[in-house]
């Protein structure tokens, strides 16, 4: 038995309000008005030297395609394969049936971070995914927030106004969505495709506590965004979609001070009605996209995981969510709410974690905390855990942040979450990883035998000898006019144009 408390926002609220005046260009160009580095500028840049000397006539080297954020540090790490995913009981499998887990952390809103003050999230992926600095996320969690997205100008993607988490349901508009995804969210989503990470695009609300989940306006609200944001990644292998954050109400024990037990027949038809909710939320994924996993919440801020295997949602590829921070004392042990159920359905512990200072429910410490969230991923190793926050502002922390030089420093000891998680990272970044599949069936490509690297139905590994290289991108300029090529345009339009041509070319080169 716990008792109801209201749960803390876990964003610091005066997120330096005083400074919210635009980023020009928005996330689309990822440029950095600090004039730090920017892997994406350097990637365009040498796209477009490409385009204007054709290749430089067939003279590619080594040197003029290695990629800084991928290519250049393939030897130590950086960057995984990004194959489909597909459910099997408990957990999730790669093309040739390994089976994967997936540990990372959560960013920010991507229109957040087009504040003049916040760095491109560019950065800030490329930072997780490093090795230089013994970074190994393998899962990006994306929060889109409906406060963001409502920032956004539908006719250049700018980004003004108030810093604010969440407005009305019924606010957000057609227009800004789909300018808030071209602008923010699907360069940040091909930027994790570039560097090799899985991401989890999440529909994130929480803080209203009297917003519930069966209001008739929110239901509108979130079939508008599922229905523009699932077809736009449908294609994409490495994208995994969140239904909703944090569900709030109805719950059982929502009044203040009421008593509650999760495990109780009142939290059974709490799961039950939330269920029926948002079944039409993941029907409307599903209608878009058929292979994309779609991670599905519960009740009382995503808590009521236990429920999962007992009344699952009806649709293929699910897994279920739960959060839970360091003085949610009534979710302990944790193997009794998140544990129990990972050996029946697949698990994302998609927000958790601690700080000394941060207050209820995020108050903790390593030597409790953090040592009993890895106790609890080393017994239940199918969970598939991402750390809240990778950030200096939204709580838990993770970094400290020089207001001079603009530096992240991480954080750890006893009172943060930042050394250890990385530690926690850094000694399994080799474990778990997907591979994409060896048995698709070759394409004479001139003198190569062409095959699907990851699964995606396109024919990237152009030379057939197991890896996407620069050597690929020769092979595929000097084979663009062979019968396999030609006869086979759907396994090299790697641009999504319809026909095969001197620009796919230069998006194979993008990918790399």
């Amino acid at each position: 038995m716990t008792t109801n408390e209201r749960d803390t926002r876990r964003e610091r609220p005066d997120e330096r309000m005083t400074m919210s005046r635009n980023r020009s260009p928005p996330n689309a160009s990822f440029a950095d008005a600090r004039g730090g580095y920017d892997a994406s500028l350097t990637r365009r840049s040498r796209r477009g030297f490409l385009a204007t000397t054709a290749l430089g006539a067939i003279g590619i080297t080594a040197g003029a395609l290695a990629d800084p954020a991928r290519a250049e540090n393939a030897g130590d790490g950086r960057g995984i394969e990004t194959p489909w995913l597909e459910r099997d009981g408990n957990v999730l499998r790669d093309p040739t049936g390994n089976e994967v887990v997936l540990r990372g952390v959560n960013v920010i809103d991507p229109a957040r971070t087009a504040r003049s003050w916040r760095r491109p999230l560019s950065e800030t992926i490329d930072h997780a995914t490093d090795p230089d600095r013994n970074w190994y996320a393998r899962i990006i969690r994306i929060p889109v927030q409906t406060g963001d997205i409502v920032t956004v100008d539908p006719d250049d993607g700018s980004v003004s106004g108030e810093i604010r988490n969440e407005v009305d349901p019924g606010t957000v508009t057609q227009e800004q969505l789909e300018a808030y995804i071209e602008h923010h969210l699907r360069p940040v989503v091909d930027y994790c495709g570039d560097v090799g990470v899985y991401c989890i695009v999440d529909y994130h609300r929480h803080a209203d506590t009297s917003l519930e989940y069966t209001d008739p306006d929110l239901d509108e609200e979130v079939r508008l965004f599922w229905n523009t944001v699932a077809p736009e990644f449908a294609d994409d292998s490495h994208v995994l979609y969140e239904v909703y954050n944090e569900p709030v109400g109805p719950y059982a024990g929502q009044e203040p001070g009421e008593e509650y037990d999760v495990h109780g027949s009142d939290a059974e038809q709490a799961w039950l009605q939330w269920r029926e909710t948002a079944q039409p939320w993941v029907d409307t994924i599903r209608d878009h996209a058929e292979r994309n996993v779609v991670i599905i919440g519960s009740p009382r801020w995503s808590q009521y995981t236990y429920w999962a295997p007992r009344h699952e949602f009806d649709g293929e590829n699910l897994a279920y969510a739960g959060h839970v921070y360091a003085g949610h004392d009534g979710l302990r042990p944790l193997g009794d709410y998140f544990g129990d159920p990972s050996e029946e359905v697949p698990v994302f512990l998609t927000e958790f974690g601690y700080q000394a200072d941060a207050g209820s429910p995020l108050s903790g410490t390593t030597s409790e905390h953090g040592a009993a969230f890895e106790a609890f991923f080393d017994e239940y190793d199918t969970v598939h855990p991402q750390i809240w926050c990778f950030d200096p502002f939204w709580e838990p922390t993770m970094f400290d942040y020089d207001d001079n030089t603009q530096e992240w420093t991480l954080l750890g000891g006893e009172d943060y979450q930042g050394e250890w998680w990385q530690t926690y990272l850094t000694d399994r970044r080799t474990d778990d990883l997907p591979e994409a599949s060896g048995d698709s069936d070759a394409i004479t490509v001139g003198e190569y035998e062409a095959r699907d690297a990851n699964g995606d139905g396109l024919y990237e590994d152009v030379d057939g000898d197991g890896e996407t290289t620069h050597e690929d991108v020769t092979a595929f300029f000097e084979n663009l006019e062979s019968d396999g090529v030609q006869e086979n345009p759907e396994a090299f339009d790697f641009d999504g144009t319809g026909d095969v041509g001197f620009g796919d070319v230069l998006e194979l080169l993008r990918r790399i």
